[in-house]
């Protein structure tokens, strides 16, 4: 009957009956009232129910099936919150117990899965690997650890090895003659062929060979997403009238089954191609048919793709005002979606190719009206959308909050979903109630997670009020990629002006060679000054101070080590002249942390200064880590150098552990860190620290590696933090995305300000740099103008070849450490000035 609304109206009579016997009979009803709380989402009732009655019972009666049965689902329903050590410690538990748990593959799955999710891939893909040497009688299931590794493999880029695992799985659906899975193969093959390597051709190739393992009729789900699939591809690479073709194809089928969200689908992306292809009352046509369906049911991203499109209809009429209030609506709704749902799973925010288009088209609007404020508040907006994955990970809320607040969490987040799709669809008379729904909900939900205490930025002042804190020789360049569009805003005190550059796949390959080059020593000067060229900066004279707010690339190429004049040859470094030269720079991720760059002097703290720094890592069960000999020589030649600073600590080879790092951190102005770090691609709160443990039986990587979501545990009140010795933990080069991602997840901890090296350097010119940048500091010179001056010094009494010398970016609060001498010594001029100055009209009058 599915009246679980009975069982839970009940559930706790029965929980407090006497009644019935301790039986197998009574652990089938609780395992209904479970299932109930589970229907609900009701995950902590669950947790309590198996803790209190079920599992207790189950040991009662000896069964230990049944046991090991129940705390496999109580780590699965603590894994759907986010509890992933707590779900660890159940399943490593189970694993203690593994005789008694008959399904062993699935027990390292789980186990592999929890490793993964708190940041150690090694032993999740050891357990995959050891699940896969089990005698698995289903074959799907072998086929399902398949998935995982190939979908592991993309994410680390090994793209060989995902090649590999998909030849495997392809061969056993064959032996197996299991045509849906071949054809599921196919369609999983042609996504990766499409995202690793933008290859539609191959991408279409495999939709073609799955389309022939599939029948229409049968198996009407799986051929109505592949031939949709296929026709957004054919969108794609302007195939238009293919593409056509295949969408007319889709809209019969999915009539002939009355599908409606399909025939939906079908047609807007009609109305879509006929805008494409200038065929205004045809797109007209197909606008006036979907009015006449219902489209609550539709997937939010579809319905983002049609009042997309519908815009553009109004735009393509030369009614840019109405197509600005279509679309103003799901922008909106987009960046509160993406800030309060990221991805339970993953904790970050997929940008679909609806969102894409949609803030593509909403930045060209307002472009077209010359309305600068608007576009570079959505510029500024998109940017920062995937802060709430710090925020809102998992791993951040499941430290802070208990399982009933996670549970409830997850219940309103998905109560926001549904109201957002409603809000949408419904009239301008509706949607004021609708609002009024999503706000309350929305605080409900703000009230559980301000539990969570991250130092959350609030949005940047309006754009008025920001251009009035920029200096008057003072440029910010905002840079922003969406799609296949670079966005680059030139921001001055009196004026705004946003050029939109194409940023194709071909210029996205260029600075990426650029940058590899770059970072690997092999530095070509004429590329990186084409470079300069294209980007048509357009540099005021009178600028003095450059502000840059990088995206994604130009983290990885920073803007002073471009040559602002064309050199002699591609490695004839002494014969140009790079902007650091004429022009002083500050780095930050974004505008708003642009308007909070305010100094602040930590006081109270018990150490000014803290250096963790290790050399030898040989007992390190981490491969790879080579020695760094320099770097406790570093750490105590800083100590020295910061003359002007009171309480100083130094944590040299076994005395830097995680315990020592944690400790010291949240009481120390200053942090540097003198030891092997990586800035993780996928996920920055894994990004790593290489600490010691005093345990010498310590065995895991996550006990030698400091993850930055353990930091939000220890709340920083760091001024400054220097990672030296940084590396990218997927063996390649770090990618832009990571460096933001690690000063963003440190920001929200609690720090101010972090500098770090953008490649791999010698271990010799990375303690010397670090020891001149603070010594400039210690003199009371700002962070940015000191990292500017070691950089300088190492340019024209080193190397003068950028690999050298650009390597480090100072990200944040540029203020300085120290009382500030320079200003103390400028007061001292104007003084003498002014002496002077009277002196002189004193003599004058005497005359």
């Amino acid at each position: 009957m599915d009246r679980y609304d009975l069982i839970e109206e009940f559930d706790e009579q029965f929980l407090e009956s006497t009644y019935l016997p301790s039986a197998i009979d009574k652990l089938r009803l609780l395992g209904a009232i479970d299932y109930t709380y589970y229907r609900f989402g009701n995950y902590a009732k669950s947790l309590d129910l198996l803790r209190k009655h079920s599992i207790p019972l189950a040991k009662t009666l000896s069964n230990p099936e049944i046991l090991s049965a129940l705390k496999n689902r109580q780590g699965a329903y603590l894994f759907e919150l986010g509890k992933y050590h707590e779900s660890l410690e159940i399943y490593e538990d189970i694993y203690t117990n593994s005789e008694s748990f008959e399904k062993q593959y699935e027990l390292f799955t789980n186990l592999g899965i929890n490793y993964l999710k708190i940041g150690d891939s090694n032993r999740y893909l050891n357990f995959q690997l050891q699940a896969l040497d089990q005698d698995i009688q289903n074959y799907k299931s072998k086929l399902t650890i398949y998935r995982n590794l190939i979908s592991h493999y993309t994410s680390i880029k090994d793209f060989n090895s995902v090649l590999e695992y998909f030849d495997k799985a392809k061969d056993l659906a064959s032996q197996e003659n299991d045509s849906t899975e071949l054809a599921l193969i196919d369609m999983y093959k042609s996504e990766f062929y499409q995202t690793a390597y933008l290859d539609y051709s191959k991408a279409l190739e495999y939709l073609r060979s799955a389309e022939n393992d599939i029948n229409p009729e049968a198996q009407y789900g799986m051929y109505i997403d592949l031939i949709l699939e296929k026709a957004y591809i054919l969108t794609k690479t302007n195939s238009l009238n293919e593409a056509q073709k295949v969408f007319e194809e889709s809209k019969d089928l999915a009539l002939s089954k009355s599908d409606t969200p399909n025939y939906i689908d079908a047609l807007v992306n009609l109305t879509d191609i006929s805008l494409k292809k200038g065929q205004i009352d045809e797109a007209n046509t197909l606008l006036e048919e979907i009015s006449l369906y219902p489209r609550d049911n539709l997937d939010f991203e579809l319905l983002v793709k049609y009042f997309t499109v519908k815009a553009d209809f109004h735009s393509k009429n030369n009614d840019n005002r109405q197509a600005i209030e279509v679309i103003q609506p799901v922008i909106t709704q987009v960046i509160e979606r993406a800030k309060n749902n990221t991805d339970s799973q993953q904790g970050f925010w997929t940008i679909e190719d609806e969102y894409l288009d949609a803030f593509q088209l909403i930045l060209r609007l307002y472009l077209e009206e010359n309305d600068m404020q608007n576009a570079l508040s959505t510029l500024e907006q998109f940017k920062t959308i995937n802060d709430a994955s710090l925020y809102n990970s998992p791993l951040i809320k499941a430290n802070k909050l208990s399982e009933s607040d996670l549970a409830e969490e997850k219940i309103l987040s998905d109560r926001l979903q549904s109201l957002r799709n409603k809000y949408l669809n419904a009239s301008e008379a509706d949607r004021f109630e609708i609002k009024r729904q999503m706000d309350q909900v929305s605080a409900q939900r703000e009230e559980i997670l301000s539990k969570v205490e991250v130092e959350k930025k609030s949005s940047i002042p309006s754009l008025w009020k920001l251009q009035r804190s920029i200096n008057p020789n003072e440029l910010v360049l905002h840079f922003t990629e969406i799609g296949n569009e670079l966005y680059v805003s030139h921001v001055t005190i009196n004026d705004i002006r946003i050029k939109r550059l194409p940023f194709e796949p071909e210029d996205k390959e260029r600075f990426n060679n650029i940058a590899d080059n770059l970072a690997s020593g092999f530095t070509n000067l004429e590329d990186l000054y084409d470079l300069y060229v294209s980007l048509d900066l357009d540099i005021p004279k009178h600028t003095e101070l450059i502000t840059v707010i990088p995206d994604n690339y130009l983290y990885r190429i920073p803007l002073e080590v471009l040559p602002t004049r064309s050199p002699d040859s591609p490695v004839s470094f002494g014969s140009t002249r790079y902007m650091i030269e004429d022009h002083h720079f500050r780095y930050f991720t974004s505008l708003k942390e642009y308007d909070g760059n305010r100094r602040t002097l930590s006081n109270g703290l018990e150490n000014d200064f803290a250096a963790f720094a290790i050399s030898d890592f040989k007992d390190f069960t981490i491969n790879d880590l080579p020695s760094l000999p320099f770097a406790t020589v570093e750490s105590r030649n800083i100590e020295n150098a910061l003359t002007s600073l009171g309480q100083k600590k130094v944590f040299n080879g076994d005395q830097a552990t995680k315990e020592a790092f944690k400790r010291s951190v949240e009481n120390s102005r200053l942090v540097h860190v003198a030891t092997h770090s990586e800035v993780s691609e996928q996920n920055p709160l894994f990004s790593t620290i290489y600490l010691n443990n005093p345990d010498a039986e310590a065995d895991l990587e996550s006990e030698q590696a400091l993850y930055a979501y353990e930091l939000f545990d220890t709340p920083l009140n760091s001024e400054f933090i220097m990672l030296n010795s940084c590396s990218s933990g997927s063996g390649n080069y770090i990618q832009g995305s990571g460096i933001m991602g690690i000063s963003r997840a440190l920001r929200y901890a609690g720090a101010k300000s972090l500098a770090l090296n953008l490649w791999s350097v010698n271990d010799k010119i990375a303690s010397e740099f670090a020891t001149d940048l603070y010594s400039y500091l210690n003199e009371g010179h700002t962070k940015s103008e000191s990292i500017r001056m070691a950089k300088l010094n190492q340019l024209r009494s080193a190397n003068a070849n950028p690999h050298f010398w650009g390597a480090y970016m100072l990200i944040g609060n540029p203020s300085p450490i120290t009382e500030d001498h320079n200003g103390f010594m400028l007061i001292v001029s104007l003084l003498s000035f002014t002496s002077i100055f009277f002196g002189y009209t004193a003599y004058k009058k005497a005359a």
